[in-house]
């Protein structure tokens, strides 16, 4: 199911993603690393924003992405296309979420 979202260019972009198995417990994520970035078709080659997935207590199965609003800022306004997946520590990928991500401008801006 896909999971668009709206942001704005400039802001300061947090994202939580859970992993829970089917009897919704938190998935172990210890050996797994996460991958994401913003593209602007679904197949472009370059990538006009990672946004670069950590975790960080892997016990918990919680994926933070924290992105800058500097990095945001050089985004033009626009639909783009996301996606997050894990790697597991063995060698699978496993899609967690993605879709379309909406960037707009800011109105109040620093001088």
């Amino acid at each position: 199911m896909p999971m668009n979202i709206d942001a704005f260019s400039g802001e300061t972009l947090s994202l939580s993603f859970t992993c829970k198995d089917s009897d919704g417990d938190p998935v172990n994520l210890t050996g797994y690393t996460a991958r994401a970035s913003v593209r602007t078709t679904p197949t472009a080659t370059a990538v006009a924003l990672n946004l670069s997935p950590t975790i960080p207590t892997p016990a918990n199965g919680i994926v933070l992405v924290n992105v800058s609003d500097e990095a945001t800022a050089a985004i033009a306004a626009g639909i783009y296309y996301w996606d997050l997946v894990l790697d597991t520590p063995a060698g699978s990928v496993i899609y967690i979420a993605g879709g379309t991500i909406k960037f707009r401008t800011l109105v109040t801006r620093t001088a």
